[in-house]
């Protein structure tokens, strides 16, 4: 797991986690988030490709594009957040 942070967008790479995992790696990250700002949460386990944005809209946040990473059996998931309340 590794994470990096821009001016507007965070990576979160979860590649080899599992849900429910993945589901506390990305609450976690959008907890230390300012409102505004985008999450792109990278995973491999295709549940978490339904899992994350349900839990994330759940939450009051913003689900941008889910997407394959081409050549990987990987996806890209993006969240913006837009509650300053703790998830």
């Amino acid at each position: 797991m590794s994470s990096s942070s821009g001016s507007a967008e965070r990576t979160l790479d979860l590649r080899g986690e599992v849900c429910p995992y993945t589901f506390v790696h990305t609450k976690l990250e959008l907890e230390s988030m300012q409102p505004g700002e985008w999450l792109c949460v990278v995973v491999d386990h295709e549940p978490a490709t339904r899992n994350v944005p349900r839990s994330a809209r759940e939450w009051g946040q913003q689900v941008g594009e889910i997407a394959p990473i081409p050549g990987e059996s990987a996806w890209t998931i993006r969240i913006q957040k837009r509650t300053t309340e703790r998830l």
